[in-house]
């Protein structure tokens, strides 16, 4: 890690992102596909799953945050019986949150060429696509890291894993970073068209 928080500026994003899971759940032993096409249903399914994954990483990586803080603030006394470093758990989780981001934005973007799938609002698409850069570099670079340390990507100095950013706003990887800001607008986003897709009324065909 590259500093030890003394505030959490991630957003909270539970329960306001609840889990999509058990609505799914619900949908398809009830209605099945209803109007979706095949594809159109195994899309949904993953992208539901995704989300609900990347929500879960998320917050239990802002919990490392919240728990560090509180360890800081223990009393001379309570130390004396030694530390503990839940940051070493950030960088786990917060791997996990963007991996299942990238995937479920890959998704998005299949789900767009099915006609039999609602339209996703356009500007709420064009809101993820514009954070969504950044998260790609910083997912790569990661994902990457051999070739990056082979090419020489790397700076002085700079962070070679997934690492909590001096500024205590996002993330950083090598010369990447990406604001928690971000990624919370990026998970509203897949969210609420995940949502969407629970919610139309995808009826069965009738006799």
């Amino acid at each position: 890690m590259s500093m030890v928080p003394t505030e959490c500026r991630m957003p909270s994003l539970y329960p306001e992102l609840g889990r999509l899971q058990p609505q799914l759940i619900l949908l398809a032993f009830f209605v099945g596909n209803g109007t979706l096409s095949q594809n159109a249903a195994l899309i949904r399914r993953n992208l539901v799953r995704l989300i609900d994954k990347a929500v879960y990483e998320y917050s239990l990586a802002r919990q490392t945050v919240l728990d560090q803080i509180a360890e800081s603030q223990r009393s001379y006394e309570q130390m004396l019986g030694g530390r503990v470093i839940h940051m070493f758990g950030f960088t786990d989780h917060m791997e996990n949150c963007l991996n299942a981001t990238r995937r479920a934005l890959d998704l998005l973007q299949h789900l767009r060429a099915d006609l039999s799938a609602p339209a996703q609002d356009r500007i709420r698409r064009r809101l993820i696509e514009s954070h969504a850069g950044s998260l790609i570099e910083v997912r790569n670079m990661f994902e990457h890291v051999g070739d990056a340390i082979n090419n020489n990507e790397f700076g002085e100095g700079e962070m070679v894993i997934l690492s909590y950013g001096d500024d205590q706003r996002g993330v950083c990887i090598g010369s990447n970073s990406l604001s928690f800001d971000s990624i919370a607008t990026i998970l509203r986003g897949i969210h609420e068209e995940a949502r969407r897709l629970l919610e139309e009324p995808h009826p069965t065909d009738t006799p």
